[in-house]
C-alpha cells in the first residue's frame, strides 16, 4: 500500500489494490481529490456544461422530487449547463465551510456525515464516450416522480469479497462517493462461470439486505443500478484506509486506539445483529477508519439475513476468511452457526491489532482449517503481553462453545474497553 504523502507526491494517481488480495486502498481526503479531478478521474472532460444548473449544493441529507420544468430548445441547452468541475467545486466550498466549524470538536463527538441516498431515485452513469459528446446532452425528464442522478466513475480504490469498488463522483450533487460493480454474465461462457454468477447473484443480495441499515459504524448504502452490462452499488466514501492496511503501515497499535476501534466494531455488530444479519467476514481489511477513529464495517459480500441470529442456520457452505473463521464454521454441517461466529471474528481482529499481524500467522490455510475442525483458537504472538483484562476479552471472544461467547451488546460492556477519561484519537503513532 501506498501512503497519502505518495499518492500527493504522484503527478498520476496509481491504483493501490493487488489483485490477489481483498483489500481497500488508502483513500484520500475528499478535499485533495477535487482539486487534483484530473488524477482521480483520468479521461473526463470535466469541464465540459453536462449538468443541469440547478444541480449541486443541495442537502445531503434528504432527497426532493424535482420541480417540473419545461426542456429547453437545442440552442439554449448549453446556457442552464455546470461542468462537473463546477458542481464539484461547489460542494467543495460546503465542506470547507463544515470543516472549520468542526475543527476544534472531538473525535468521539464529530457529527455524522450523511451522503444523499439514491434508493428511489433513476441513476444515470456518464462516461467518457458522453463527456466527449459534441453535442450537449437533452434535460433529464424531470416530470416523472423519482428524481435523477448523474454519475462519473474513477479510479479503483479497493476489492471486496464480490466485485470491484470505484471512487465516483455524484455529478448532480458534488458528493464524492463510492462504487462497487461486477460485470453481468453475457456470453454463454460467462454464464458457465459459476464464480461470475454467484458475484452477481451475491451483490444483488447485498444491496436488499442493507438497504434500510443506517449506523455511524456502518458503510452507508446508498443505491443500486443495474444496467445491461454492470450492476452497481452505491456506497458512503469513507475516506483513509482499513484497520488491515493501517497495520501494515503503522504496525500495532497503541492499546487505547485498540479498545477505540473494538467498541465501535461491537457497536456497528450490535446493529447489524439487531436487524436480524451475519456478516460473516469481519477481518481488519473489511473494517475501514476515517481520519477522525471512526471505525465502519464495510464488505458485506456473504453477509446472510436471519429471522433469529441467536439460532442455528444450516447455512450449507463454508462462507468467510478462514484465519478468521469459527470452529463451528467448519462443522456447519453438524450444528449449524449462528451470530456468535462474528464474535469470534472480532477476537480475531483485536489480536491483529494487538499483534499487527493476522490471527495464525506462522500456519498456512490448509493447516489452520484442521486446527479450526480440532477446536484450537488462534495463539497469542510471544512478544503480545496482554493484561488480565485484555486476556479475559480474549478469551471469551474464543469460547469453543458459541453459548459461551457473549453477545456484541454484552462485549461491549466489557471493561477491557473502557478508555482514558480525557482520550482522544491523534492518528496512530
Amino acid at each position: 500500500m501506498s501512503s497519502e504523502n505518495s499518492v500527493r507526491s504522484s503527478r498520476r494517481v496509481s491504483v493501490f489494490v493487488n489483485d490477489d488480495q481483498d483489500t481497500w486502498a488508502v483513500r484520500p481526503p475528499p478535499e485533495d481529490v477535487y482539486e487534483r479531478l484530473e488524477e482521480f478521474f483520468p479521461g473526463h472532460d470535466l469541464d465540459k456544461p453536462v449538468i443541469d444548473a440547478n444541480s449541486g449544493g443541495t442537502s445531503p441529507t434528504t432527497t426532493e422530487h424535482p420541480i417540473p420544468v419545461p426542456p429547453d430548445p437545442p440552442e439554449k441547452r448549453w446556457k442552464h449547463k455546470k461542468s462537473i468541475r463546477v458542481v464539484a467545486a461547489e460542494h467543495k466550498k460546503k465542506i470547507d465551510r463544515t470543516s472549520r466549524m468542526e475543527s476544534s470538536t472531538l473525535a468521539n463527538n464529530v457529527r455524522r456525515h450523511r451522503s444523499t441516498k439514491l434508493w428511489d431515485s433513476k441513476t444515470e452513469e456518464m462516461t467518457a464516450e458522453k463527456l466527449r459528446s459534441s453535442v450537449p446532452e437533452s434535460p433529464s425528464p424531470s416530470v416523472g416522480p423519482k428524481p435523477i442522478f448523474k454519475w462519473v466513475r474513477g479510479e479503483l480504490i479497493g476489492k471486496g469479497t464480490y466485485g470491484k469498488v470505484y471512487l465516483a463522483l455524484n455529478a448532480t450533487t458534488g458528493e464524492m462517493i463510492a462504487v462497487k460493480q461486477v460485470e453481468i454474465p453475457r456470453t454463454a461462457s460467462d454464464m458457465n462461470d459459476t464464480r461470475q454468477v454467484s458475484f452477481v447473484q451475491a451483490l444483488k443480495q447485498e444491496s436488499e439486505t442493507l438497504k434500510d441499515l443506517d449506523h455511524p459504524n456502518i458503510v452507508q448504502y446508498l443505491g443500486f443500478e443495474e444496467t445491461p452490462t454492470h450492476l452497481s452499488i452505491f456506497l458512503e466514501y469513507v475516506p483513509g484506509g482499513s484497520i488491515g492496511s493501517c497495520l501494515k503501515k503503522h504496525g500495532k497499535f497503541d492499546e487505547s486506539v485498540t479498545k477505540s476501534f473494538t467498541g465501535q466494531i461491537l457497536s456497528g455488530l450490535e446493529y447489524l445483529h439487531s436487524k436480524g444479519i451475519l456478516h460473516r467476514d469481519l477481518k481488519a481489511d473489511n473494517i475501514l477508519v476515517e481520519a477522525s477513529g471512526v471505525c465502519k464495517i464495510s464488505d458485506f459480500g456473504i453477509s446472510k439475513r436471519t429471522d433469529d441470529v441467536n439460532a442455528n442456520g444450516q447455512f450449507t457452505a463454508m462462507q468467510g476468511s478462514v484465519f478468521w473463521m469459527a470452529p463451528e464454521v467448519i462443522n456447519s454441517k453438524e450444528n449449524g452457526y449462528n451470530s456468535k461466529i462474528d464474535i469470534w471474528s472480532v477476537g480475531c481482529v483485536v489480536l491483529e491489532m494487538w499483534a499487527g499481524e493476522r490471527p495464525w500467522s506462522s500456519e498456512e490455510m490448509i493447516a489452520v482449517m484442521f486446527k479450526l475442525y480440532g477446536k484450537a483458537t488462534p495463539p497469542v504472538p510471544r512478544d503480545v503481553q496482554l493484561s488480565v483484562l485484555a486476556d479475559d476479552f480474549r478469551r471469551k471472544c474464543f469460547a469453543i462453545n458459541p453459548d459461551d461467547r457473549p453477545t456484541a451488546a454484552e462485549l461491549r460492556r466489557h471493561k477491557y474497553l473502557i478508555l482514558p477519561q480525557d482520550w482522544v484519537f491523534n492518528g496512530f503513532k
